[in-house]
């Protein structure tokens, strides 16, 4: 009986230690460079993206094992490098810009409920030439009753929901007053 037992816990454990849901790599947005070229901005960087209560390379999702990304990038650095990504796309970026664009993280998280399903992420955009300003990202997606296939809708709406959280960047009114 104690084997069963014993066969049955190392079962489930590695079950789930097997079940991580990975983001997908994030792809530059012809709507978000489109954008960037109408805002007029030529020279920028982007500095660091943190957050609050520090840098994640995991979220708990249910009982289903975490969300991450690939490599365990932080979910800041993913969106650090996706902000960079749409400038190169837009041939905006520039390495050693003397203006750098940052973002302080207030909220970086999902629901994965049923009818409920959304990323969340609050930022203040800042640079060294403007106070900035703050932006407030809902991406709502559909998820299932089952918690791994929830956790997986979970995974894969993180892209869509960090085009729409630089889409709100870049289409804020201060966003061109950054790189002045």
């Amino acid at each position: 009986m104690k084997f069963f037992q014993s066969l049955a816990l190392i079962s489930m454990t590695l079950y789930v230690i097997g079940c991580t849901h990975v983001t997908s790599n994030y792809g530059a947005s012809p709507k978000n460079v489109d954008l960037i070229k109408s805002s007029g901005v030529k020279e920028i960087s982007v500095g660091e993206f943190t957050s609050k209560s520090g840098n994640h390379t995991s979220i708990t999702c249910r009982a289903a094992g975490p969300v991450k990304n690939k490599n365990d990038l932080s979910f800041e650095d993913y969106i650090e490098g996706a902000l960079k990504n749409e400038l190169q796309m837009a041939g905006a970026y520039k390495d050693d810009a003397e203006v750098k664009i940052s973002g302080l993280i207030d909220k970086l998280d999902f629901n994965s409920n049923i009818g409920a399903g959304k990323w969340m992420i609050n930022a203040t955009i800042s640079s060294p030439n403007s106070s900035g300003y703050s932006i407030t990202s809902t991406h709502e997606f559909s998820t299932n009753f089952v918690a791994d296939k929830a956790c997986q809708q979970v995974a894969q709406a993180f892209e869509p929901a960090v085009e729409e959280f630089i889409n709100k960047i870049i289409s804020h009114p201060k966003f061109s007053s950054l790189a002045k």
